[in-house]
């Protein structure tokens, strides 16, 4: 398409039809575009439409809408609104020499209750009234339409008859579609499948309106909420075959793998494996004058092409009037597959009036049963903050960190607007890069890391002053104990760079230490800990058992405990079979190997070995099997030989 020189791609809208029955939807449709919505045997029988009608319809301009002709008779207000919930815009139709009925209203209000925002109407069989009441005709529309999405939409009178006003509406059809944006392409693909159908010798064919995203024919498709995985075998658009299609399109796929029986209403495709779901949060609103919701009702729900019959749990008030909005908890009896955002229809099961609709606010919540203040303001912020606070509200119900992946995945949305939300919500979201992807945690919860592992670290320090050394990776991971996953170990990391970064904490030899511990020592502590190492130096047998240390030296025992960890740790004493070991005796029995060794070509005998230190055999055998042990010495029967070190 071209326009004033550019070269402008082309738009793909659906439109939508809406009215009472009998005010010439089908007629009009048949008109603009030569086809007979109106397909089915028993809609001809009965002169009205029952099923819901596609086609389209190529614009002067050169863009071509996508058609849904939706019944008006009040039996098939179902289908009606399986139809409405993919449109961009409508055609509100209402007859000249009826003006506005009953399902004129109801209509008007389904589409407000379904978010949509453009339109036109269209004042069909205007060649069966005159012009006195036309303009009545005109006038009680204005009246009908105020304060409502319709209010400044031209009213366009029209005959399928006659073809007057015919080309008017199209030129008005030309204009709204170039007002009208077009649907974003990316993200989750999603087609609830409203008609499904076999053709002999081709199979399966489905037909739906494209809510979001985009699918090629060579890509795979999910049914869900079963979760079969499909194959497209052809991909059609306006009855034409395509190779892609895109958010706004009306589309047609021949289908591998899905067999008609397998088809339950609701159903959608999807280009990835989504969450269902059988519990919702939702703002609701009430338009039917004369209803009044108590804390519990049973309603119909209507939400794409599912159709179900649900529990409503009020959430913030007692009663929920005509005229009120008011959010509540949708218990379902099946799975279903929405996301934030979706609008929903609400009808009486007792005498099947649509009564109300609303938008789902939190696809995967927590259950209210209690209606917990806490609990019912994180729904007000949802409803009120959109994208952002379902975000907040999704890291608020987890007990770990996520990937803002596995939050894309959860809430059906682009991984893409997760990233940047979070991002841009700094004041509630801490977001931390990883590889691809970011993992996001509540201010709350980076806060309660970070001062677990600050007062592990406190701890720690208070009870070793002696160490300069603090608490290693793996003991740092202890934190989040049974909870423990596996994108802990990520997190921690990330974490612990962000509290060196800000000089909370630092490395000491592999270990995270408080950046304000020191290891500081007094003169008494000093002369406690030159105690303790001349005790073990002077020991008679070389070295000196625990049990001795404790009962021998005045210090106190978690002093001394302290100290003796303090000196292993200054690898001024190591520990045999329990004992400690002076460093200095240690030197000395290696010196003693080495020149046994260079005196005898046989090796170290433990008698000869035994001898040179002065002490008695089972005490030079301890000394031998540590330096097996340290790969210094290797036996070889009653012998032992210096290793040859690689």
């Amino acid at each position: 398409m071209i326009i004033k020189g550019k070269i402008m791609s082309k738009k793909h809208l659906i439109m939508g039809t809406a009215g009472h029955v009998d005010h010439g939807k089908t007629t009009l449709i048949k008109a603009l575009t030569g086809f007979d919505c109106d397909t089915h045997k028993q809609e001809k029988k009965r002169g009205i439409t029952i099923n819901l009608g596609f086609t389209h319809l190529d614009l002067p301009g050169g863009n071509s809408l996508g058609i849904v002709d939706m019944p008006g008779h009040a039996d098939f207000i179902n289908t009606m609104v399986s139809g409405a919930s993919g449109i961009d815009f409508v055609l509100l139709i209402i007859a000249a020499d009826e003006g506005v009925m009953p399902q004129t209203v109801e209509h008007l209000e389904i589409m407000k209750l379904l978010g949509i925002k453009n339109g036109l109407i269209v004042l069909t069989k205007a060649d069966l009234v005159d012009e006195e009441l036309l303009e009545l005709a005109i006038d009680e529309i204005k009246e009908f339409v105020e304060n409502s999405f319709l209010e400044d939409a031209p009213i366009i009178p029209v005959s399928a008859a006659t073809n007057y006003g015919i080309d008017r509406l199209l030129s008005n059809l030309d204009e709204i579609v170039q007002k009208i944006p077009q649907r974003s392409a990316e993200g989750v693909f999603r087609m609830f499948i409203d008609r499904i159908f076999t053709i002999e010798g081709i199979g399966t064919i489905v037909n739906g309106s494209v809510l979001s995203g985009k699918i090629s024919s060579e890509d795979s498709l999910y049914l869900l909420p079963v979760g079969k995985e499909v194959r497209i075998r052809r991909i059609e658009r306006h009855g034409k075959k395509a190779s892609e299609i895109i958010a706004g399109d009306r589309a047609s796929m021949n289908l591998v793998g899905l067999k008609k029986t397998e088809f339950q209403k609701g159903m959608l495709l999807s280009n990835r494996k989504l969450a269902p779901t059988e519990m919702v949060d939702a703002k609701l609103k009430i338009f039917q004058p004369g209803i009044s919701l108590n804390r519990w009702s049973q309603l119909i729900f209507l939400l794409g092409t599912a159709r179900m019959i649900v529990k409503i749990h009020l959430l913030d008030r007692e009663v929920l009037e005509s005229g009120e909005s008011g959010l509540v908890q949708l218990h379902l009896p099946q799975e279903i597959i929405t996301q934030f955002g979706d609008k929903f229809i609400i009808r009486s099961s007792s005498d099947d009036r649509t009564i109300g609709g609303g938008v789902i606010v939190d696809a995967h919540p927590l259950h209210h049963r209690r209606r917990r203040e806490k609990q019912i303001e994180i729904v007000k912020k949802i409803a009120e903050g959109g994208l952002n606070s379902l975000i907040s509200a999704e890291l608020e119900k987890s007990i770990i960190p996520l990937y803002a992946g596995q939050i894309a995945i959860h809430l059906n949305v682009p991984i893409e607007d997760v990233q940047k939300t979070a991002l841009e919500n700094s004041d509630e979201i801490v977001s931390y890069q990883d590889k691809n992807d970011f993992i996001l945690l509540s201010k709350k919860m980076d806060q309660e890391i970070k001062n677990e592992i600050k007062d592990i670290l406190y701890k720690f320090h208070k009870a070793n002053p002696l160490l300069a050394e603090g608490k290693n990776f793996n003991e740092l991971l202890g934190i989040f104990g049974k909870n423990k996953s596996d994108i802990h170990h990520p997190i921690l990391h990330l974490i612990l760079d962000s509290l060196v970064k800000d000089k909370k904490i630092r490395i000491e030899n592999k270990t995270w230490v408080l950046s304000s511990h020191k290891v500081e020592i007094d003169d008494k502590f000093r002369a406690q800990i030159k105690s303790v190492e001349n005790y073990v130096k002077n020991s008679k047998r070389l070295f000196a058992a625990t049990k001795d240390i404790f009962e021998d030296l005045d210090i106190p025992e978690k002093r001394l405990s302290m100290i003796l960890t303090h000196l292993r740790n200054e690898q001024i004493l190591g520990v045999i079979n329990g004992n400690f070991i002076h460093r200095d005796i240690i030197s000395k029995a290696k010196k003693a190997l080495y020149e046994l060794n260079d005196k005898s070509t046989e090796g170290i005998k433990l008698s000869e070995f035994r001898d040179i230190m002065g002490t008695n055999r089972n005490s030079a055998l301890e000394i031998l099997e540590y330096f097996d042990n340290q790969k210094i010495t290797v036996r070889v029967g009653n012998i032992r030989k210096i290793r040859k070190q690689d």
